[in-house]
């Protein structure tokens, strides 16, 4: 074998140079939601634009999967299906399931849809903790997904002033714990069983934002890495995805008494099973 076929099979993606240089900034700026998107009125929903980077970079193979243990509606799934790869979801939502189900049937009939290339994605109605029932251990290449942030949901915002959204009723949901310790324990049990499902030397990417309480401030994306390490994750890398864009009616918070700053990033942490 040449020495560049051997070079192009070691490849970790399909980017070129350019496309490795472009993604490379550790801040984006440019991951929107599409109008479609903006109609499924979930309550935490992260484009599949996101998604479909991060695949882009983290995979190569049309034989590869992708994991989303926290599906929602279904942004990595469609991420998934807009490189040629599986995507499996999980979620205990039911609603937000047949939401997923529905935008892949309309992805699929998109006039640029390949359908001879189309791997049928799963959506899973179930809870995360029950992954081991339907994904075999070291099985997955990649994991992208957007855990609970606490129980943020059930509370107003104050930076927006947007209402109570709460995702669901259920006593399995992460969402409605109460207590911030016990939310990141329970976390902590679903995320281990991510990291037996996941091959080695691939990433589990999560994407969170960190929570302020009155003058409580938990940071949110530290905690999760650090049980992320506790489990046997190496952290990799962060990147700062910028929605300032989508915050067009935030308040001077604390003013004039304490000075707070309002939060308009999530992290993109990037872990590494090796």
């Amino acid at each position: 074998m040449s020495d560049v076929k051997k070079k192009r099979i070691n490849t970790m993606n399909n980017l070129t140079g350019s496309e490795w240089l472009k993604k490379s900034f550790s801040i984006w700026s440019n991951i929107k939601k599409d109008t479609l998107e903006k109609k499924l009125n979930h309550p935490a929903l992260f484009p599949s634009m996101l998604a479909d980077e991060l695949i882009k970079i983290y995979t190569k193979s049309r034989s590869e999967k992708v994991l989303d243990p926290f599906m929602g509606a279904g942004s990595t799934i469609i991420g998934a299906m807009k490189n040629n790869i599986q995507g499996i979801g999980i979620d205990l939502n039911e609603e937000y399931c047949d939401k997923a189900k529905r935008r892949v049937e309309d992805y699929q009939q998109d006039i640029f849809f390949d359908k001879k290339k189309f791997k049928e994605p799963k959506i899973i109605n179930d809870d995360s903790k029950n992954i081991l029932d339907h994904v075999k251990n070291n099985s997955i290449d990649l994991v992208i997904t957007s855990p609970p942030y606490w129980d943020i949901l059930n509370r107003k915002r104050t930076a927006d002033q947007k209402e109570i959204r709460k995702y669901s009723d259920s006593k399995k949901d992460l969402g409605n714990i109460e207590i911030y310790e016990e939310f990141l324990e329970e976390l902590k049990i679903i995320f281990s069983d991510v990291y037996k499902v996941l091959k080695m030397n691939k990433r589990c990417i999560s994407i969170v934002m960190d929570i302020r309480k009155k003058d409580k401030f938990y940071p949110f994306h530290e905690d999760q890495s650090r049980i992320m390490r506790e489990i046997g994750f190496e952290l990799e890398e962060y990147v700062i995805w910028d929605r300032q864009s989508e915050y067009n009616n935030c308040r001077p918070l604390g003013y004039p008494y304490v000075y707070r700053f309002n939060k308009v990033h999530e992290y993109v942490c990037i872990y590494w099973k090796r």
